[in-house]
């Protein structure tokens, strides 16, 4: 789950889920996207690295510059974790186990506040 939450909060930024989606469509400099995206160069690197770190962006080096791309094998397993994650009963998960267990019953008068 841990990785799960990592490539979410990496995409949950407007900012980042833009400069996912140019580089996912083809190699770019970072100075290629600052023109697009607007902002200053040390800016986007940073969006860059958190991309990077979740595992959404590969990058590869050429001399003094850094080139880029979507990374598909991080994409794909963003996609198969956010399906087994939605898929999955509250028991199954490591994280949602104790929580599952620390919910009450379906009696709804175990709830005083529900009680008309």
């Amino acid at each position: 789950m841990d990785a799960l939450l990592e490539q979410l909060k990496a995409l949950s930024d407007a900012t980042r889920l833009k400069i996912f989606k140019l580089v996912e469509r083809r190699e770019l400099c970072v100075c290629q996207i600052v023109p697009a995206i607007r902002l200053a160069q040390p800016t986007v690197s940073v969006h860059l690295g958190k991309l990077k770190r979740a595992g959404l962006v590969k990058e590869r080096r050429a001399g003094q510059w850094s080139y880029y791309s979507g990374h598909q094998e991080g994409l794909r397993r963003l996609q198969r974790d956010l399906d087994s994650f939605l898929r999955a009963d509250l028991a199954d998960i490591p994280e949602m186990r104790e929580l599952a267990q620390r919910l009450p019953g379906d009696d709804p008068l175990l709830c005083k506040k529900c009680v008309p």
